[in-house]
């Protein structure tokens, strides 16, 4: 079995790092070991990016009722496969019924989003008429959206199935990424009236921008505090990734990933913790970027602090504070909210093109008067035909091969060099990026 270290060892070697492995003394493999650890790393990276992995994980959420994180995977696969087929092949002799834009669909319904819940339902049902399509369709139609009545759908293979066609939620839950918030302050039983808050505005809508395959995977770790503020900094840190999940910008990890990695590889995830073990544990989670932050009291005045660090570069890319001078839930839920959406408003989606390759570096034509920053990443991917859809004819998009993913090492006002940070087919001039 191939230990973490074992891990970081190689992780160290693709980024040409040698001199970290001679400072930390890391054990050296043999040469056979490291070809062995060199195909597994290569075949889980490239699998990451596989439409039917993003399907099969927002069946999952659907399974644990978090609506939001299963829409931001079925679109991930969406982008990639667009069309809801009974039959989908996924590598070799396997295939899944496969039906992202009807599930997206189902989620927005249990989330009362009920117009974009029509629109992705009559997607699926054009493209292949499913009698679970129609059952939603219909409750969209009589006004009955039943929330926590839904059946969920998994992957099956054909013709050998590997997991069951259906299944009942397991009970009656609260969704994952809504938080149950108290109606009174700590240590009062009187409702908290409504403050004159603040409160921060997105600056763009994500869903109008072309997605190919996953958007920006970040990691929240605990909070840190000082002892006064110690009560508050779990709370803080389960809202900060529910504010996150809400926005559906990021691809937000879920937090009990991050601790069972803690755990297993006997790290501390806040309190004096360095930037550099940081990223060893967001390296291991599959974060791009890591959400490091602090809670503080001074005077009676909560302060929330947040550090988006990249995994890449260990380098800070963005750091927002936000206060609440009335240490009340909603004050404190209005603070962790602007703070996210500061962080949000900070790395806008943004397209362009691949305007010239060299041999180690590549220019794309949007730069810092775009809001491009040094350490964004992007995803560089090539258009093809329209989509139309199957029966309206309206044109939904164009079909999209990704070619790879980027990371911007320099940025001029127009425009910005960058260099690939892994490649599955060559880029050329003319190819899209996206921020990720």
């Amino acid at each position: 079995m191939i230990g973490t270290t074992h891990w970081i060892y190689l992780l160290l070697i693709l980024k040409k790092d040698l001199a970290i492995l001679v400072k930390e003394k890391i054990e050296v493999l043999p040469m056979k070991k490291i070809l062995l650890v060199v195909s597994l790393f290569t075949s889980v990276l490239f699998s990451q990016n596989k439409f039917y992995n993003f399907y099969n994980a927002g069946l999952e959420f659907m399974e644990k009722q978090d609506w939001q994180r299963a829409i931001v995977e079925f679109k991930s696969a969406a982008s990639l496969e667009f069309e809801d087929v009974q039959r989908k092949r996924t590598y070799g002799t396997r295939f899944i019924e496969y039906y992202p834009h009807r599930e997206t669909g189902i989620a927005h319904l249990m989330l009362g989003e009920v117009d974009i819940a029509k629109k992705e339902l009559e997607l699926s049902y054009a493209y292949r008429s499913t009698n679970r399509a129609e059952e939603y369709l219909k409750k969209i139609s009589n006004n009955l959206p039943e929330k926590n009545s839904v059946k969920f759908s998994e992957t099956k293979e054909i013709p050998k199935s590997t997991v069951k066609e259906s299944g009942q939620p397991p009970g009656d839950k609260v969704p994952a990424t809504i938080s149950s918030r108290p109606t009174t302050t700590p240590g009062s039983e009187k409702p908290i009236g409504k403050a004159n808050l603040l409160i921060v505005t997105k600056k763009y809508d994500p869903n109008t921008s072309t997605q190919v395959g996953s958007r920006l995977a970040v990691a929240v770790l605990p909070f840190d505090s000082d002892k006064q503020s110690a009560q508050y900094k779990n709370a803080v840190t389960n809202e900060m990734i529910n504010e996150l999940v809400r926005l559906r910008r990021f691809k937000v990890i879920e937090r009990s990933a991050i601790d069972k990695i803690v755990s297993e590889q006997k790290m501390q995830a806040s309190g004096f913790v360095d930037d550099k073990s940081a990223v060893t544990l967001g390296k291991i989670a599959g974060a791009d970027a890591l959400v490091i932050g602090t809670v503080t009291i001074t005077g009676g005045v909560i302060k929330i602090s947040a550090r988006l660090v990249d995994v890449e570069t260990a380098e800070t890319l963005i750091a927002e504070d936000a206060i609440a001078e009335n240490i009340s839930q909603e004050a404190i839920d209005a603070a962790i909210a602007n703070v996210a959406t500061m962080v949000y408003n900070e790395l806008p989606i943004i397209e362009g093109d691949i305007i010239k390759v060299d041999v180690d570096e590549l220019y794309i034509d949007i730069g810092g008067l775009n809001g491009v920053k040094k350490g964004s990443k992007c995803v560089v991917f090539r258009q093809g035909e329209s989509i139309k859809h199957p029966i309206s004819g309206e044109i939904l998009g164009k079909k999209v091969t990704r070619l790879g993913e980027i990371i911007v090492i320099q940025v001029q006002e127009k425009f910005a060099t960058v260099k690939p940070i892994e490649t599955e087919q060559d880029i050329k001039v003319g190819d899209k990026v996206i921020i990720k």
